[in-house]
């Protein structure tokens, strides 16, 4: 049996539609049904429920969507291990948001080399939800990731190690001409147009749930976008506000380009987490390393 036959499946139970998933799957819907029956072949039962316009996933399915999950990730694992093997060298997959990418990881990467000479990487930047789904189906073996400092952990059970790494906070900036329209206290005026988070995204939940200016700004908004480095390109420009982890600014702010509003009292502590599987002995040993970051 074709292995990726796992991932056709995920894909569905995601999807929940037969023609959406074949879509994305890039195959015709006849050929992605064929595949599903094959599965349900090898399987030795039905996993969907076929009418005329519709399917329902049968709940022997989804009631074990995770055991589906982490066997489909267990096989990546293993065929990525004998393609790539070299006696002393392991290749760690990492999913990550893309402002870790920038700014926390390549800190970590020494680190990690420091302590693992034979470690190398392979980087999944992508959104948070995106990060995690990574980590659950198995396409990356450690998770890098944002949690709200003091807020509830992510759900995972206890066959996932959690890790603090360190912490960040996140920040309205101004730069360009909007750095002199602040007032002598740091207040940005309350028409600055401002940078929004899409709807759904983890730092547009985390800036609604919070008692700060960003569900409460009156100024106009300027563009929406979850891309956290373009994002700090376009404040460098003057032409908006934002908030932005201190760790992605930083230098910035540190050079007076960018400029912290409100006195810098009004922020968001963030934690910085690495998650593992104790079956990957060499993600559960970089979970094991730690630095303190922007926490102040």
């Amino acid at each position: 049996m074709d292995l990726s036959i796992f991932d056709d499946v995920l894909v569905l139970l995601e999807e929940g539609n037969m023609s959406r998933a074949a879509q994305r799957r890039n195959i015709t819907q006849p050929a992605f049904s064929r595949r599903i029956q094959s599965f349900e072949h090898w399987l030795g039962r039905p996993i969907v429920k076929r009418a005329a316009n519709r399917v329902d996933i049968e709940p022997a399915l989804s009631e074990n969507t995770t055991e589906l999950q982490a066997l489909a990730g267990h096989i990546q694992a293993f065929r990525q291990r004998i393609a790539g093997y070299e006696p002393g060298r392991s290749t760690v997959t990492v999913a990550a948001q893309h402002s870790l990418i920038v700014s926390i990881f390549p800190d970590f990467a020494a680190g990690a080399r420091a302590e693992h000479q034979g470690v190398d990487f392979r980087l999944r930047a992508a959104n948070h939800n995106d990060c995690i789904s990574l980590f659950l189906s198995g396409e990356a073996s450690l998770l890098m990731c944002y949690e709200r400092d003091g807020g509830a952990p992510m759900p995972f059970d206890d066959s996932i190690v959690r890790a603090t790494w360190g912490r960040d906070r996140l920040v309205p900036v101004v730069g360009g001409p909007l750095r002199f329209a602040l007032s002598p206290k740091g207040v940005a005026p309350p028409d600055t147009p401002m940078i929004r988070y899409p709807p759904g995204t983890f730092f547009a939940e985390m800036l609604a749930g919070a008692s700060t200016s960003y569900s409460s700004h009156t100024g106009a908004i300027f563009a929406e976008s979850a891309f956290t480095v373009g994002i700090k390109e376009i404040v460098l420009m003057g032409f908006a506000l934002a908030w932005l982890p201190m760790s992605l600014v930083y230098s910035e702010v540190q050079s007076g380009a960018l400029l912290v509003c409100n006195g810098d009292t009004e922020t968001l502590p963030l934690r910085i987490s690495l998650f593992a599987r104790p079956t990957d002995s060499v993600s559960m040993q970089l979970c094991g390393l730690r630095k303190s970051v922007f926490g102040t």
